[in-house]
C-alpha cells in the first residue's frame, strides 16, 4: 500500500546522483503535487521519497524509466 507522499522523507544523497541525461523530470515515476499553501512538492512513487527541489533537473537514480508522456519536449 503507497503512503501518502506528505509522510515521505526526502531521497538519499546516495540514491540520487548527478547526470546529464535520464533524470528525475523526465522519468515516468516522477510527479509533483502541492501543498495547502500551493508550494510544489516533487515526488517518487517508486521508492515513495520526496525529491529535493532542483535535484528533478541535475539528477536520476538507477531506476530511471523512459516518460513516453512528456508533454514538454524541452524537458526531454
Amino acid at each position: 500500500m503507497m503512503q501518502d507522499w506528505q509522510e515521505w522523507d526526502y531521497l538519499e544523497d546516495e540514491i540520487l546522483v548527478r547526470k546529464r541525461r535520464k533524470i528525475c523530470i523526465t522519468c515516468n515515476h516522477f510527479r509533483y503535487s502541492t501543498t495547502s499553501s500551493c508550494v510544489t512538492i516533487l515526488t517518487c512513487p517508486f521508492h515513495q521519497k520526496l525529491i529535493p527541489q532542483g535535484d528533478h533537473l541535475i539528477k536520476g537514480c538507477r531506476y530511471w524509466r523512459e516518460n513516453s508522456r512528456i508533454f514538454a519536449p524541452e524537458a526531454a
